[in-house]
């Protein structure tokens, strides 16, 4: 199992502020390439998961015609994270159909947003790992 280390530091000049993002390659499934990308709000302005999640989520409903949302609501339980979990399909063209999984997490005054495309097949392989991975990074979000 991976973990996350700090491997270099440097100091930001005040007005710069860290939004790293994390990119994990996953397994390849037909001719799909998995990439789980976390992206961590260390500001977030919201206190509110599920205005959290609409700001990064409206864009993309904006953006993309003929987006089918298929989840979109809190998946958290009383004694977990706060947390939100949005799925949808897109096909951009006949031969291609996109699965996007997207969960967002507050922890720690944080903001995590964990996303993931998949083929509909990959989508039931790995889909489940995808949430076993969030659960083993923030604990209390998949219990």
């Amino acid at each position: 199992m991976g973990s996350l280390h700090n491997q270099f530091r440097f100091d930001l000049p005040g007005e710069w502020e860290d939004q790293t993002v994390f990119v994990f390659r996953g397994p390849i499934i037909g001719e799909s390439e998995h990439k789980l990308l976390v992206t961590i709000d260390r500001n977030p302005q919201q206190d509110d998961i599920r205005e959290f999640a609409r700001d990064r989520t409206s864009p993309l409903v904006d953006s993309l015609q003929g987006l089918e949302v298929l989840k979109d609501e809190e998946i958290t339980l009383e004694d977990g994270n706060p947390a939100y979990e949005f799925v949808c399909k897109w096909i951009p063209s006949e031969e291609i159909s996109i699965i996007k999984k997207y969960v967002f997490v507050f922890y720690d005054r944080m903001g995590f947003t964990f996303s993931c495309d998949f083929s509909k097949k990959s989508y039931k392989i790995l889909g489940g790992q995808m949430s076993g991975i969030i659960e083993s990074f923030l604990p209390g979000t998949y219990q």
